[in-house]
């Protein structure tokens, strides 16, 4: 990789020298950092996502289907689903 910001490497080079770490060590750290907060965040926003949804579909639901046993709804007498 050949990074031509002399930014990216003034803070390369900064982050570097306050962890003791090289500077190839530190962006890769600093990499592996965004990249798990990143996946972190979709992951929140997904259970966020889902959770909206059943709120939605709870709202929408009947009183009678709100109140049925799931496990008579959805399994029979054998305990295979319908």
């Amino acid at each position: 990789m050949n990074i031509k910001n002399p930014e990216t490497h003034q803070l390369a080079r900064e982050v570097a020298a306050l962890t003791g770490e090289s500077v190839t060590g530190a962006v890769t750290e600093s990499l592996r950092e965004r990249l798990e907060r990143l996946r972190a965040e979709q992951r929140d926003g997904l259970a966020a996502a889902l959770m909206a949804i059943g709120r939605d579909t709870a709202r929408r639901l009947s009183p009678e289907l709100k109140a049925a046993d799931v496990d008579e709804v959805l399994y029979g007498e054998d305990g295979l689903p319908h």
